[in-house]
């Protein structure tokens, strides 16, 4: 059965069918709701006996995970990734049985003509789900009420700016919303002046020099960098803003990547999109940096982003001691790797 958009919250935290098929352009979205499915199964996924986790399998593996028993008692989940036409078959014989567990298949996006798709909306015993990236009228009233359930207040011409450089895909927006949340700290409230200071793309700037330098490693362009970016009149909160929003950038393409993106495909994927001189650069970055250390450096810079607005520190200094640990960290994991 084909199940309307007003229904998917409820189903998603209590799925009435034993096989749902999520499918659609939003893969980040496709997989938020199969990882809300695996949870709907209080404790399924913290037992290896009672989930397994399939990426493109033959018809007949699949058919062996849905019908085996839970050693430990309970349901047993069986999530698929890339789920693909030749798996029409194997829906079919899973309607003919009752299981007692959940089948969640995931898929990219499916033509109306696809069998797989066709099978599941006409069955009752199926679910069939479709995952799209939120319109772009709707978009900025979604990141406005995302962030108020959060705390945080955004003015509307702030919004607004975000929307523009952001897709309706899940993956981004999230990603994006997170960031903005942490952005704002105690104040809870965030101008267009904060959204477009953490997610424009810069120039080409000693200050996005050093950046640039920072994050692939290279220790002595970014103190040459750093240097002249002070000497041009760069304050240290203003660099600390720009490599925020180059670290939420590639924060948003290292977890494509982390979802089973190329680098190439995840760079075509960033927003505001990569300026085609600094590509070479940001593919480096991507085959230095992965999502959790991407996220420590997120918190280390909004910690110096603090530190320099609030405190007695010498800012330039601090601005620069930050920056230099990015850059040695990324060349000791180079070196490592």
């Amino acid at each position: 059965m084909k199940l309307e958009a007003g229904r998917v919250d409820g189903f998603l935290k209590a799925p009435s069918t034993p096989v749902v098929l999520l499918h659609g352009p939003d893969v980040g979205l496709v997989a938020q709701r199969g990882l809300a499915l695996a949870h709907s199964v209080e404790g399924a996924l913290n037992d290896p006996f009672r989930f397994a986790e399939l990426s493109n399998p033959a018809p007949d593996l699949l058919l062996a995970e849905a019908f085996a028993a839970s050693l430990t008692g309970g349901k047993r989940v069986v999530r698929v990734r890339d789920a693909g036409e030749k798996l029409v078959g194997v829906l079919e014989n899973l309607t003919k049985i009752t299981l007692d567990g959940l089948v969640i298949l995931e898929a990219a996006e499916l033509t109306p003509k696809s069998k797989l798709r066709t099978f599941a909306e006409k069955s009752p015993g199926i679910a069939s789900i479709a995952c799209y990236a939120i319109d772009s009228a709707r978009l900025p009233q979604v990141i406005i009420s995302r962030l108020r359930a959060q705390g945080v207040s955004i003015d509307q011409d702030a919004a607004n700016w975000a929307a523009q450089n952001l897709t309706g895909e899940e993956g981004p927006l999230g990603q994006t919303l997170e960031v903005l949340v942490l952005y704002a700290g105690a104040q809870k409230v965030l101008t267009q002046a904060d959204v477009s200071s953490i997610m424009a793309d810069g120039g080409d700037t000693s200050m996005n020099d050093a950046i640039d330098a920072a994050l692939t490693g290279d220790l002595a362009a970014t103190d040459k960098a750093l240097t002249l970016a002070y000497e041009e009149g760069a304050s240290p909160v203003g660099l600390i803003r720009v490599l925020l929003s180059e670290l939420l950038r590639l924060r948003v393409a290292t977890g494509a990547m982390a979802q089973g993106a190329s680098a190439q495909e995840a760079m075509a994927g960033m927003r505001p999109p990569v300026f085609f001189k600094r590509q070479p650069v940001v593919q480096k970055m991507l085959r230095l940096w992965g999502l959790p250390a991407v996220n420590q450096a997120l918190a280390a810079a909004l910690a110096a982003e603090i530190a320099c607005k609030t405190t007695d520190i010498p800012d330039q200094d601090y601005c620069r001691q930050t920056m230099l640990a990015l850059a040695a960290r990324v060349r000791s994991a180079a070196r490592a790797g």
